[in-house]
């Protein structure tokens, strides 16, 4: 019967017990060994991933502190950015500030309401009777809402705006310098061209408001002419036929016709001064008229400079201020004449 101890069996012989375990001892050894060098490979492996994982460490630290340099660069140099814009900006609001001054103010403009474009002053006025007249002729280059009257400059400009049935003004003679004392000529179409042509508070007179006027100064002449007319740019003395009886003048006035208002057949011959007293203080300029633009022997051309000083009335009759007396009569649309303007 044999007994097996571990791997040596009884029966065996020593020597042969101590050649097996022999062969054992080699055998865990060989294992033994193999597992180390296993484990040195894992290791060394290991090691080397620590030193790939350290080296890409070191890199990120290197970059970070670059970084960190550069974001310090930028950091200043975003700070002096801003410091530059604060003073550009600066700068910028100073130009701004020199910029609005230079700016014309601006004119405020009230939708569909009247807007008074005619001269910041006050108009000089006087009041005949109950009303209250301006003292000088219109001078105005726009309506009543800010849009401009076209200026007529030339004889075929002022042609083009009567066939156009359009708007026109003009001074006469076409010169700027007589605007100054006979104020501006305006066609009828200006006169009565809804946006109003009168400055805010006033209106173109009408016949009945200009009979009015008339019937204060005894319509015809008296002698009282001079406190109408102005003291200056009258031509001088004038000789004319009136009536012996009603002392009515009469442009076609003939020794052996009648009177056209009392019928007598007496006349006499009366000089008249040029210049006024102006007394009343509305102060007649003779600023004369610009002709019919339809007139084929006038042409537009301009007459009475001296002589006369014509007004429209709001129904398109034309008023005469004459050295010898006021007469009145039915206007052409084209005609070119001065606008006395009375108030509301």
């Amino acid at each position: 019967m044999l007994v097996v101890l571990g791997w040596v069996c009884l029966g065996q012989s020593k020597k042969e017990q101590i050649r097996v375990l022999s062969n054992r001892v080699d055998s865990l050894n060989l294992v033994l060994n193999s597992e180390r060098t296993d484990y040195s490979q894992r290791v060394e492996q290991l090691n080397g991933r620590i030193s790939e994982l350290e080296e890409k460490v070191r890199g990120l630290e290197i970059k970070l502190k670059e970084k960190d340099s550069e974001n310090d660069i930028n950091k200043k140099q975003i700070e002096e950015l801003r410091k530059l814009i604060n003073v550009k900006s600066d700068s910028l609001m100073v130009l701004n500030s020199e910029v609005d001054k230079l700016k014309p103010t601006p004119q405020p403009v009230v939708q569909n309401k009247p807007v008074d474009v005619t001269p910041s002053c006050p108009f000089k006025t006087v009041t005949i009777g109950t009303q209250v007249w301006m003292k000088e002729n219109l001078n105005v280059s726009a309506f009543r809402n800010g849009d401009p009257i076209p200026e007529a400059k030339t004889a075929e400009e002022w042609k083009a705006a009567g066939e156009a049935k359009q708007p026109a003004w003009c001074y006469y003679d076409n010169d700027p310098k007589n605007g100054a004392k006979y104020g501006k000529l305006y066609n009828w179409y200006a006169v009565n061209d809804p946006r109003g042509l009168a400055p805010v508070g006033w209106h173109v007179p009408n016949n009945s408001e200009w009979d009015n006027y008339k019937n204060y100064f005894n319509n015809f002449y008296n002698g009282e002419l001079d406190e109408i007319k102005s003291k200056s740019g009258w031509k001088n003395t004038h000789t004319y036929n009136i009536c012996n009886n009603c002392k009515n003048w009469n442009g076609a006035y003939k020794s052996k016709n009648s009177c056209h208002v009392c019928k007598d057949e007496g006349e006499i011959k009366i000089n008249v001064n040029g210049n006024g007293t102006n007394s009343s203080g509305f102060n007649a300029f003779p600023g004369g008229y610009r002709d019919n633009w339809s007139c084929s022997w006038c042409h537009s051309k301009f007459y009475y400079s001296g002589e006369r000083a014509c007004y429209w009335s709001s129904e398109g009759w034309n008023v005469s201020i004459e050295a010898r007396g006021i007469g009145s009569n039915s206007g052409t649309e084209g005609l070119g004449q001065s606008v006395r303007c009375i108030k509301d």
